[in-house]
């Protein structure tokens, strides 16, 4: 298979002629890489060759977009590149190119989703670990992003009994707004042991300062 011509389009492409009558629109880059130039041959597996390159360059781009909009997991990146194209095996070398390169790196990002759901949310540790599990984080990476905020769950729980709940709050004989309450806790991804505690505490402290 013999090329043409070599032409220039919109940066950073060309237009590859082939004497079979294909054309392609090719990145610089892999023009620079494959040496093409007018009158260069190329065989059927150099051929295959280029198009693969083409190929797996341009989910690569597509994927460094994508990130520059949010982050992604390594898997989350590997589901939407498979929506996408077709090729299941360019897709995953992509995505282990870009683990690779720290573009992707699921323990940064499991630690901004931790951050995000523990310190801003104040969501407690099953609800945490199940967020990171949707995002495709693995089990050991999601544990230690959560453990990095082991602390800040009793200080959570307690800070939401005395704002968002402290109204329901009122009497700790009304069992039927206490057991409202502990629901709502145990949704917010807390376990029924620190809950009760928690709420224990928080009635102590406020019988304490009701007696001063």
């Amino acid at each position: 298979m013999k090329i043409l011509s070599v032409k220039p389009q919109k940066p950073p492409q060309y237009r590859i002629c082939f004497d079979d009558g294909r054309a392609v629109l090719l990145d610089a880059s892999i023009v620079y890489d494959f040496g093409l130039k007018e009158g260069s041959e190329l065989d059927s597996d150099r051929f295959r060759e280029l198009m693969r390159a083409a190929v797996s360059l341009k989910v690569y781009n597509f994927a460094v977009k994508r990130l520059f909009y949010r982050d992604y997991s390594a898997a989350e990146m590997l589901d939407k590149l498979s929506e996408e194209f077709r090729s299941k095996e360019i897709c995953r070398q992509v995505v282990e190119r870009l683990v690779a390169e720290s573009i992707i790196n699921d323990e940064r990002y499991a630690d901004r989703i931790a951050y995000k759901y523990i310190a801003v949310k104040r969501y407690g540790r099953q609800r945490v670990l199940r967020e990171l599990k949707s995002r495709g984080i693995g089990r050991f990476t999601a544990e230690d992003a959560v453990n990095s905020y082991e602390e800040k769950f009793q200080e959570n729980i307690l800070h939401l009994l005395r704002t968002k709940y402290a109204r329901i709050l009122t009497d700790k004989k009304d069992m039927k707004a206490v057991n409202r309450v502990k629901s709502s806790l145990a949704r917010y991804g807390y376990g029924f042991a620190e809950i009760n505690r928690a709420v224990n505490e928080y009635f102590i402290t406020k019988d304490q300062l009701e007696e001063q």
